[in-house]
């Protein structure tokens, strides 16, 4: 399966110094042959074309590797607090607690848990009242942690909440019962859990890069980097390169790195600069998408109008984005709710009215609760959409009951973007969940809930749409459809080999397919144990 919208599939491909040689039926592939040929017969898998993923945080899969996996199933075992305790229990007794001092875990859910709830300081303390001990929500948006770690951050009773997020308080006072929100919890994650040393860093992103080309990644995106995440990306680049390709947008708070020669549509030993990132609200399934209407659940301690929040102000998010687009730096920008996207769309006009439009491919980031005539808007200002129907399995469910059934149908509306000829990714967002895009294929073909419901079934994608939304057109949005995202003559010969053809196979065992063979510019850069193919 080829990605090629002239060819779809062809019988046998020859490459030549990382390139792409000939595409086609074997008799005429055959005459590339010669004496140093390497013929490899895939006997029944397929060979595709690298994955790229719309919006992921490659900088944090080293994270996800290394904690305790916090998920639930199917992609791991934590479905109550006890067995979140469990889970950080065995790490701290593992080797990696002193690379941070902390015991931590990634992907807890409390959409899910049995009690319902996020785990608060009095939960982790039964961990350890010695070390630190953080559990990082699913969604990115949220932190929870124990006594020990409230002191070793300064939060106490006497802390104000952070503009734009929350500290969430034990009932009736002002002590900080451990769960915290927003940007009272990202810069401190990312304060306590990223590597102090160039030895950890190189650790770190090792154990990364592993995952991610276990999953068949040959383009990874770093989503949301700081100066501090790019200046540790930019090291590892320098001293070490990159086996696949990692493109970084910078945090709208310093943008310094968008000043550098890093900034740039050309890789550097695997590494570039590809934009800025804005982030305007939250979470959806955590309750912190800023919405029009309220939520039909408010959180604890929020009234019947809550309705999320924003993470800027008009004045900041006009200003983040005129600079972007005053510098003509692709701008990536983080909505979920509709008066995030609202926010959105104003800035983006008005940073198109003062310095005019065009081919820019501003891209609007997860839009779980965009409305159709917001996408009618974005059409209009030649935007791209990368969605995430990935939540249709994790929280379809819990979304039809904070926003009602016929709202919660309609997240993730892929079916409605594609018709009005929005280009159209799909993405992980990971560490949120595994790195696993055959998963995310299967989400937005099938768009059943845990609970085996259907989330809007209008808004279902065909095997092949889907898959282009992981390859060709995750190039596109990186300005690289030139070069990647399809098996296609003269470009670069970044492939994966599957265990099954997911345009053939039965759609609801889409995510039964696992990656055997990552492979990056000709080169294979990783194969799955076993034999070789």
């Amino acid at each position: 399966m080829t990605a090629d919208v002239e060819q779809a599939s062809a019988d046998a491909v020859a490459l030549r110094d990382g390139r792409i040689l000939a595409v086609g039926m074997a008799a005429d592939v055959e005459k590339h042959r010669g004496d140093r040929t390497t013929v490899v017969e895939l006997d029944g898998r397929t060979l595709a074309p690298g994955f790229i993923d719309g919006h992921a945080h490659v900088a944090n899969f080293g994270l996800q590797a290394i904690g305790a996996n916090l998920l639930a199933e199917p992609d791991g075992v934590v479905n109550d607090i006890d067995d979140l305790v469990k889970a950080l229990q065995d790490f701290a007794v593992g080797p990696d607690v002193m690379r941070t001092g902390w015991i931590y875990g990634m992907g807890y859910d409390d959409s899910v848990l049995a009690e319902g709830r996020h785990p608060t300081r009095d939960d982790l303390d039964k961990v350890s009242t010695e070390l630190p001990v953080m559990a990082v929500h699913i969604s990115g948006h949220f932190i929870a942690v124990n006594s020990k770690g409230l002191e070793v951050i300064g939060y106490d009773a006497d802390t104000q909440d952070p503009s734009g997020g929350l500290i969430r308080r034990r009932t009736g006072t002002n002590e900080p019962n451990g769960v915290l929100e927003e940007l009272a919890a990202i810069p401190v994650m990312l304060d306590a859990l990223s590597p102090k040393t160039p030895e950890d860093l190189v650790y770190n992103l090792q154990q990364g890069l592993e995952m991610a080309m276990s999953y068949g990644y040959t383009t990874a995106q770093e989503g949301r980097a700081f100066a501090t995440t790019h200046a540790g990306l930019a090291a590892y680049a320098e001293t070490v390169g990159f086996p696949i390709d990692i493109v970084s947008y910078i945090d709208y708070s310093d943008v310094t790195p968008l000043q550098s020669e890093w900034n740039s549509r050309t890789y550097r030993n695997g590494y570039r600069v590809g934009g800025m990132k804005v982030t305007l609200d939250g979470s959806p399934q955590g309750r912190t998408a800023w919405r029009t209407e309220p939520y039909l659940i408010p959180p604890d301690g929020q009234g019947a109008d809550y309705a999320g929040y924003p993470a800027l102000s008009d004045e900041e998010a006009f200003a983040a984005i005129d600079a972007a687009y005053a510098n003509d730096w692709q701008v990536l920008v983080h909505a979920n709710g509709d008066a995030a996207i609202d926010q959105m769309l104003a800035a983006i006009d008005a940073a198109t009215d003062s310095h005019g439009g065009g081919d820019r491919r501003s891209t609007l980031i997860h839009g779980q609760y965009v409305r159709e005539d917001q996408l009618d808007r974005m059409v209009e200002l030649q935007m791209t959409a990368s969605l995430f129907p990935m939540h249709t399995y994790y929280w379809g469910d819990w979304h039809k009951q904070l926003i009602g059934n016929e709202l919660g149908n309609t997240i993730s509306p892929t079916r409605s973007a594609l018709e009005r000829g929005l280009p159209l990714t799909s993405h992980t967002d990971a560490p949120v969940a595994l790195p696993n895009l055959m998963q995310v294929m299967w989400a937005t073909v099938n768009r059943v809930s845990r609970s085996g419901t259907t989330i809007g079934a209008e808004q279902k994608l065909s095997p092949a749409e889907a898959f282009a939304a992981i390859t060709l057109a995750g190039a596109r949005q990186h300005f690289e459809e030139a070069e990647k995202g399809s098996i296609e003559v003269g470009k670069l010969a970044d492939l994966v080999i599957l265990s099954d053809n997911p345009l053939t196979i039965e759609p609801s065992r889409i995510n039964t397919i696992i990656v055997l063979e990552t492979i990056k510019a000709g080169e294979t850069v990783w194969r799955r144990p076993g034999p070789k193919l």
